[in-house]
């Protein structure tokens, strides 16, 4: 058994370390490549990684983003951003400091370690010197958090709901990537960018042997069963970890069922036909199909109380992440 506001900072844990993860990887991607662009295609290819990363209202709020540097600061430092990674290893080290019994050591120190040695901290506004050596940095203890997860930690239901976690915030990021690099007014589909974004572009290579056509990276980020990251694998595994909880109340029982008819859909080729016919459309509906299931395993933790304090920790980063008449998610029995 386990209580449920340590399954909630679990869950988040796992989304909060993807979140970082994928972050890290974009910054990444902006540095070695939309800094030299010239200014109006740096400028659209923020855009593009600012609507990949689900941060539209925030970027609305902070101001349009004139200069590469600008974009830098908005996704990496800057504190009023709940998408920023700065944000992301604040709350990642704050999830796992309220679960440190149930996890291994070796899990909090690495956490507790990224969050010491961050130079941005509480600096909306800091430069970006040094920034592959942060970035790299990043990554490195976001990789040794993945390892002792898998290695070091007990395969129990607190396992289970980082996994959950993980898998849901990594088969969201994947969806928004292709929904943003669809063609449309501006540029074409660029398939070395999805797959560099989702770190398969050597994994693509050594399959297809093949120079990347976007649609057919598109179809391989959805439907590969053996890329951790295809939206297909993350279904799948996120459906293994609610069947392996046991005994659950209806809500996760829902989401349960929910998980699987989305990877039946998938296996069948369901949306391959969507993909086709309406690409946008067929995107646009399994990111709502994913928010809604992160929702349903969310309120099966702690379901919404009257006359409680809880703390915003959104599906998507910031408040693009809640619905109308949704109430906030978050846990209720201690301050952020």
């Amino acid at each position: 058994m386990i209580l449920a506001r340590h399954a909630d900072a679990l869950l988040w844990a796992g989304r909060y370390l993807e979140r970082a993860e994928n972050t890290a990887r974009c910054l990444t991607y902006a540095a070695d490549s939309i800094i030299q662009l010239r200014s109006d295609e740096a400028r659209f290819d923020g855009e593009k990684l600012v609507r990949t990363l689900g941060l539209e209202s925030e970027l609305a709020e902070a101001g349009s983003l004139e200069s590469s540097p600008q974009l830098v600061a908005f996704l990496l430092s800057d504190r009023d951003n709940a998408g920023s990674l700065v944000s992301s290893v604040v709350a990642l080290r704050e999830n796992l400091r309220s679960v440190r019994d149930r996890i291994p050591i070796e899990l909090w120190e690495e956490a507790n370690g990224l969050y010491l040695r961050f130079p941005f901290l509480g600096h909306a506004q800091a430069e970006s010197r040094g920034l592959h050596e942060v970035l790299l940095m990043v990554r490195r203890a976001c990789l040794a958090m993945s390892g002792v997860l898998n290695e070091g930690m007990r395969r129990d239901e607190g396992h289970a709901f980082v996994v959950i976690g993980r898998m849901l915030e990594r088969a969201t990021f994947t969806v928004a990537l292709l929904r943003s690099d669809l063609p449309g007014a501006g540029n074409g589909a660029d398939a070395v960018r999805m797959l560099r974004l989702t770190s398969s572009l050597q994994a693509y290579h050594r399959q297809r042997r093949r120079d990347p056509d976007p649609f057919d990276v598109m179809q391989y980020l959805m439907h590969a069963p053996d890329l951790p990251r295809s939206v297909l694998s993350c279904v799948g595994r996120a459906e293994e970890c609610l069947k392996g909880l046991g005994s659950v109340g209806p809500a996760l029982t829902r989401s349960r069922r929910r998980a699987g008819v989305l990877r039946v859909r998938l296996e069948l080729g369901e949306t391959v036909e969507g993909m086709e016919a309406e690409p946008a459309q067929t995107l646009d509906a399994l990111a709502a199909e994913f928010d809604d299931l992160a929702l349903e395993v969310q309120s099966g933790l702690v379901p919404p109380l009257e006359m409680t304090a809880v703390r915003s920790q959104y599906v998507r980063p910031g408040a693009a992440g809640v619905a109308a008449g949704v109430w906030p998610v978050g846990t209720r029995d201690r301050p952020r």
